[in-house]
């Protein structure tokens, strides 16, 4: 199965980009599609994050401070659920930049605090991915009038650069699955013709055995004697 999915690993990325191609262009042309997508991400990236917080973190202020930060998550996001299912007539206007920003914001905040403050482990890539949360957090709350237009032309823009790479990708895998099976052909041509002219050792002519004639034999033994 393992060799079968790294076979056609291009149908997957050609489908994928394609996939995030078209939701980049409905995010900027829909924008209430835009709303239920970010909607239901804040509610299960803040759902699905719960339990295994609250089992893996001993700091009870920690725990805490995740639950409050993952209930305000989970109501932006059923805030923003409830608006894109308005369609054009949501009316959230620039509080749209402000509940996004702030979850941005607030996410980055706790990260900072629980690794800093409360010496939770972390690594380069959490630290430079809540850093980029932080930042761009703070640009929308400092903007203040952040639509969600705004936010689906830059989805749009990403969706393009990634669906670029992923078909980029996608043609690299293809192009070397077929050299592949060209290859195979090859081989198999090759076999088959090595078998074709396969030279067998000839076997060596029988030659004719003379029989000594036992009556001449007898005569001649007579007349000897």
């Amino acid at each position: 199965m393992k060799n079968l999915f790294k076979k056609y690993l291009w149908v997957f990325e050609f489908f994928g980009a394609a996939v995030i191609l078209a939701f980049g262009i409905m995010a900027l042309a829909m924008p209430g599609i835009l709303l239920v997508i970010l909607g239901l991400t804040f509610i299960i990236f803040g759902i699905f994050r719960i339990i295994p917080l609250l089992k893996t973190t001993p700091d009870k202020l920690l725990k805490i401070i995740y639950i409050i930060e993952i209930a305000l998550t989970v109501i932006v996001g059923v805030v923003l659920l409830i608006e894109g299912r308005k369609g054009d007539e949501s009316e959230l206007g620039n509080l749209f930049g402000y509940l996004v920003g702030g979850v941005l914001y607030l996410r980055a905040l706790v990260h900072f605090f629980a690794t800093s403050v409360r010496k939770e482990p972390s690594d380069y890539w959490k630290f430079f991915a809540h850093v980029g949360a932080f930042t761009i957090g703070t640009i929308i709350l400092a903007k203040g009038n952040f639509e969600e237009k705004t936010l689906a032309i830059i989805l749009l823009v990403l969706a393009i650069i990634s669906a670029l790479f992923i078909s980029f990708s996608g043609y690299k895998h293809y192009k070397n699955n077929r050299y592949e099976m060209l290859a195979k052909e090859q081989i198999k041509k090759v076999k088959i013709k090595e078998k074709e002219e396969v030279i067998e050792d000839p076997l060596p002519e029988k030659e004719d055995v003379i029989l000594p004639n036992r009556e001449q034999d007898e005569k001649q033994d007579e007349v000897v004697s």
